[in-house]
């Protein structure tokens, strides 16, 4: 038996107060639409690029002049925010932590913090959108970080004046380049001819290429003007 019929035993339904209230909806078979809200599930959380994997070092005079300009910013910057009373009981830890100072300066001596982007991977810090470029200054003026620099582009032998120049050019043997194509060409050391090599007169002289592929004779003989077996 229900408690509130006992409660109330004098009403047909029980006591008012504490009788079960009946849901709107019962269920996604009687009410499917009400549910529908949960048939699509939550999207994943976005990770975090991975940070570089820093090796341990002995910090020199340059990680060391960071650390203290690092460190000077922070509190002019935070003076500057909440006023120096309040800098004084907080500290400056809420402008930039310091476990994200060192970070800072670990990564700035592997030349890890080339842009802005590289600072947010490296550091995870939540201020880079409004001081990051601060921050990259300080470090570019004490330990200069390399910036990529634009690739560099084929440019055509026809647009380069000094190729063109080549043309004309009088060769030790008294040939001359006529155009840029000729360099390019190949010249046979037995004959002197261009556009050939010297693989015809090898097979000149071999008395087994000779008497044995009759075809080559023909074509050594044409191409380097010289009788075979001479």
């Amino acid at each position: 038996e229900y408690g509130h019929m006992a409660c109330d035993p004098y009403r047909k339904e029980g006591c008012v107060r504490c009788i079960p209230t009946q849901p709107l909806v019962c269920c996604d078979i009687h009410n499917a639409i009400a549910f529908t809200f949960v048939d699509t599930p939550p999207s994943a959380a976005s990770r975090n690029p991975a940070r570089s994997h820093l090796m341990k070092y002995a910090m020199g005079t340059r990680e060391l002049a960071l650390l203290d300009a690092l460190e000077d910013w922070r509190v002019a910057k935070a003076v500057t925010k909440l006023g120096a009373a309040r800098v004084n009981d907080y500290g400056p830890s809420f402008i930039l932590p310091s476990p994200t100072v060192d970070r800072i300066v670990d990564s700035a001596h592997h030349l890890k913090l080339r842009t802005i982007d590289d600072l947010r991977r490296e550091t995870r810090w939540s201020g880079v959108g409004l001081y990051g470029a601060e921050i990259l200054a300080i470090v570019d003026r004490i330990i200069p970080q390399p910036h990529d620099r634009p690739a560099l582009t084929r440019m055509p032998a026809s647009a380069c004046p000094a190729l063109q120049s080549r043309s004309g050019i009088q060769l030790p043997d008294g040939s001359a380049i006529s155009s840029i194509s000729d360099i390019k060409r190949n010249k046979c050391s037995a004959c002197g001819l261009p556009g050939r090599n010297s693989v015809f007169f090898f097979l000149r002289i071999t008395p087994f290429a000779v008497s044995h592929l009759p075809d080559i004779q023909n074509v050594v003989a044409c191409a380097h003007n010289i009788p075979v077996g001479t």
